[in-house]
């Protein structure tokens, strides 16, 4: 009877040490995958900041090209 009891205390620590580094592995694995969904939210969010900046650039060029034309246009009708 004392063998049987031994080993299942024996067992019993086992379990125990085991279901802890279950624990800890799912912790671990939950941190990781937290950490790794605000870096995809945030890489989205530079993206689209990223691309509206490059938005604006562009018009802002294509308003500075219009206004070169419009004033190389009337330069030359002025000189003539």
């Amino acid at each position: 009877i004392e063998v049987l009891e031994k080993l299942l205390d024996k067992f019993i620590d086992e379990r125990t040490k085991l279901e802890k580094e279950e624990m800890n592995g799912k912790h671990a694995y939950d941190m990781l995958m937290q950490d790794l969904r605000a870096q995809i939210d945030q890489a989205t969010q530079d993206r689209g900041e990223k691309a509206e900046t490059k938005a604006k650039k562009l018009q802002a060029k294509a308003d500075a090209q219009g206004d070169l034309t419009d004033t190389t246009t009337t330069k030359e009708a002025d000189e003539k």
